[in-house]
């Protein structure tokens, strides 16, 4: 793993305990796949959380309990990069924005127990409105983080604008075979191969010889996450045109 562009911060390690937020089985594999599967290969404690059941996919109704099929997706993916099983809190597929205290108070919990060194979630300018209710349950929960926990925000809609770029090149390939553990998914999107397109563009015109494959993040630390959570969330909610009167998140 190496930083490829870092105006945020120095380039300081990566270290464990890792507390990693995503909405769904298959949004960390999505946004930052590779970088979970470089802390498993360096044995890192990893805390994975699904906050939602996933009940919302399998819109055509292929499975008899899709809830119970992306459980056992979400583990093999993870076990692929080298992670154990995460833990779910099922709330319902597609209404965080309605759960959102009570998600924010779950996060504080997880951050309070975990106290990561390194702390993976969404960043604002998501079009999902799970993922957004991440993010924001993430900004309102940063006092609870250590203050020098490093705060990789990843994007699954939208690649973050700007931050930190990691050379990838190394753990890409266990990303994707994480990423074809998602037989249900897959069957409506190739996750795999649309995320081999997008990992490929974040190098371009980057002329560093090698370099294949990049994740990329907003780098920050706990104390800036509030500030620039609102700034991200009021410009991306004026060009998605989504600023809806009394719209919380």
């Amino acid at each position: 793993m190496k930083h490829l562009f870092s105006p945020l911060l120095p380039r300081d390690p990566l270290l464990g305990p890792v507390l990693v937020l995503a909405a769904h089985p298959d949004d960390e594999v999505i946004g930052a796949g590779s970088m979970l599967a470089w802390h498993g290969l360096r044995g890192h404690a990893v805390t994975v959380v699904h906050a939602t059941d996933g009940a919302k996919g399998d819109p055509g109704q292929r499975e008899h309990d899709i809830r119970a099929v992306r459980r056992r997706e979400g583990a093999e993916a993870l076990a692929r990069l080298g992670l154990g099983a995460p833990r779910h809190w099922d709330l319902p597929d597609g209404e965080l924005p309605e759960h959102l205290a009570e998600l924010t108070a779950r996060i504080v919990a997880v951050m309070q127990e975990v106290q990561p060194s390194t702390l993976y979630s969404f960043h604002a300018g998501e079009a999902h409105r799970d993922h957004r209710a991440v993010a924001a349950a993430t900004a309102a929960a940063a006092h609870a983080l250590p203050k020098d926990c490093r705060c990789l925000l990843y994007g699954v809609n939208h690649v973050p604008p700007g931050g930190t770029l990691f050379d990838v090149t190394d753990t890409y390939p266990r990303q994707y075979r994480a990423l074809q553990a998602y037989s249900s998914q897959n069957a409506y999107i190739d996750l795999p191969g649309m995320s081999e397109h997008r990992y490929r563009a974040n190098t371009v015109n980057l002329d560093v010889p090698g370099v294949l494959y990049g994740e990329q993040f907003l780098d920050l630390r706990p104390h800036e996450l509030v500030a620039v959570h609102a700034a991200q969330d009021r410009f991306f909610r004026t060009v998605q045109r989504e600023a809806l009167p009394g719209d919380a998140l």
